[in-house]
């Protein structure tokens, strides 16, 4: 991976197109960190899912975050909810394996311990 400066931004090169990132242009560092967790999560899930067979459709993931208020405000809390529709029969076991991400995601892991993950499932009716 390679980071380029061409004007007062910098770019994350990537084949498919370059990414900007900068507070005021593009993807601010901390939104990536954020964004890195949510779509990890959703890689795991939707992979055990898969894994165990169950049948689903994924509506929506969103995501925030919060930083500190004490300098370097670093990322304090990342919420990630996920709306997917299931069939009621399997819904008790797309639970458990929600439990699992965690677990199986390396980004969650890699992310500092002071850092608080809350994750939520909600079932489309």
């Amino acid at each position: 991976m390679e980071l380029i400066q061409q004007s007062e931004t910098i770019e994350l090169v990537h084949e498919n197109g370059n990414w900007l990132l900068g507070r005021q242009k593009g993807f601010s560092p901390v939104q990536l960190i954020a964004a890195s967790a949510a779509a990890c999560s959703t890689y795991v899930f939707e992979q055990l899912l898969d894994g165990q067979q169950i049948p689903y459709q994924l509506i929506n993931v969103s995501f925030d975050y919060q930083e500190s208020t004490a300098y370097p405000n670093p990322i304090s809390q990342i919420d990630v909810r996920f709306l997917i529709d299931v069939p009621r029969a399997s819904q008790e076991a797309a639970k458990q394996i929600f439990m699992q991400i965690p677990g199986n995601c390396p980004v969650i892991q890699s992310l500092h311990p002071r850092i608080r993950l809350n994750e939520s499932v909600t079932f489309a009716e």
